[in-house]
């Protein structure tokens, strides 16, 4: 326990130059170790300390929320400055956001200067695409002049990096993955027979994807792994005495007890789903009249959805036979039943919502929960329409409208060597309490809301 800190410099210092020591909040005091937030101390080995600033706020450029602790990195200027630099040298200056969305440069020297955001995963000063998020401004900037800059935050697409594949069990193989997936990347170098069924699907939670086989006699496969510059060989040999962690078909209800209007039903399976026989389904409402339905697979292959007409204050009960479901292996289901409520109108809430656009670009608009989940969409947002969201939920919700560019119907991400922003971003201002039995009428206006923008000021 001590009153003094002692800092030890393990390079030399250059002459005339202004130092800043940023503490953060690693002084505390020693009874209940409360943090001396935002400290600093600052000293010149020259005549003069240096006075320019440099302030600002940082956002998420798709997220409401912002991460904290984000890094601003200042790189001073000279002959040799490249694209590159944030890669390969720590900045001249580092400032952090600390557990807020602003930073603060004090005491710089007058100058040009390149500066980014980043949030440094392994807080190593470089920035590291597969880690890191960044947001850049599209020039220099020169001190006295620019002193406000804002930026927003992104993570880029990087190129593909395959994992070494690992061995599950016979009918399993496992592939991690860095980057962005392409599933034209991965080759099999080996033959398979025509009566051997594989596909391929994606884990939900993790850069893994898995090769499932129908049935396997093969001692080892061959596989052709494609990156940017290169193909990696890989063979993976197969283990019998681990067959026993072969996975059997087990479908399992996601809709549980309460079906909501305008929702499906939805199945979830642990084998990827090969055919659904419709002819083996049947759903009765609260009068055992049929009611008709359309079943589909989603692209991973492991979740069943089965959409019908919803009615309030209804029972439903879905039945499913043997044999209506098969998956890769032709495994089929056991007898499979399922009982379900649903709710009265006024049971929940309407939201109708005006768009008013700043430009002719095409918008995608989002209606979001406090978990950030999207609850309805639509893809194409017009001027002079009202878009109606029925049969809300009681709860918290904000909408999001995503200026899309290049009509891909997606929101794209930026990239920092290519010069590329992420597409720009809108948030309703304020949240929207959806109560049951209640209408709400609302307006988004772009001309009043301000996207999440890098700026100099």
């Amino acid at each position: 326990v001590t009153k003094k800190v002692f800092l030890k410099f393990i390079d030399s210092l250059d002459i005339n130059t202004t130092y800043t020591i940023n503490f953060g909040n690693s002084i505390k005091d020693n009874n209940e170790g409360n943090p001396l937030t935002f400290f600093n101390y600052t000293f010149s080995t020259g005549e003069t300390i240096d006075s320019l600033y440099v302030k600002g706020n940082i956002s998420d450029a798709y997220n409401i929320e912002t991460d904290e602790y984000v890094s601003i990195h200042l790189y001073r200027i000279d002959s040799t400055l490249n694209d590159s630099i944030i890669y390969i040298k720590q900045p001249t200056y580092v400032s952090n956001s600390l557990d807020s969305t602003s930073y603060i440069f004090q005491n710089l020297k007058e100058g040009k200067y390149l500066i980014i955001a980043m949030k440094d995963v392994d807080n190593n000063y470089f920035f590291d695409p597969f880690y890191d998020k960044i947001g850049f401004i599209d020039s220099l900037i020169t001190l006295p002049k620019d002193s406000i800059i804002d930026f927003k935050l992104f993570k880029e697409e990087t190129e593909l990096i395959w994992d070494r594949p690992h061995f599950i069990n016979s009918e399993k193989i496992g592939f991690g993955y860095y980057g962005k997936l392409d599933l034209k990347k991965i080759e099999i170098n080996s033959v398979i027979p025509d009566s051997i069924d594989y596909t391929y699907t994606k884990e939900v939670m993790s850069d893994t994807i898995y090769l499932w086989l129908s049935n396997n006699s093969f001692d080892s496969l061959n596989f052709n792994l494609i990156e940017k510059d290169t193909t990696k060989l890989s063979t993976i040999k197969f283990d019998r005495k681990r067959d026993t962690l072969i996975d059997s078909l087990n479908v399992s209800a996601k809709t549980v007890n309460v079906i909501h209007l305008k929702e499906s039903f939805k199945l979830s399976s642990n084998i990827p789903i090969k055919k659904i026989e419709d002819s083996l389904i049947s759903i009765r409402d609260i009068d055992s009249i049929l009611v008709p339905f359309v079943s589909s697979v989603n692209d991973n292959l492991d979740e069943i959805d089965i959409k019908f007409e919803v009615s309030p204050s209804d029972n439903y009960r879905i039945l499913i036979l043997p044999n209506a479901i098969k998956d890769i292996k032709g495994v089929t289901n056991d007898t499979l039943q399922f009982n379900l409520t649903s709710q009265s109108l006024e049971d929940y809430g309407n939201i109708f919502l005006d768009v008013i656009r700043n430009t002719q670009s095409k918008f995608i608009l989002h209606l979001i929960n406090q978990n950030g989940d999207i609850v309805r969409e639509y893809d194409n947002v017009d001027q002079n329409i009202t878009y109606n969201f029925e049969y809300i939920r009681p709860g918290e919700y904000s909408f999001r409208l995503i200026e899309d560019l290049n009509k891909n119907n997606i929101w794209d991400t930026g990239n920092y060597l290519k010069r590329v922003k992420p597409e720009p971003v809108y948030y309703f201002p304020s949240e929207l309490e959806v109560r049951a039995n209640w209408d709400l009428n609302e307006t988004f206006d772009l001309n009043k809301t301000q996207s999440v923008n890098d700026s100099i000021n």
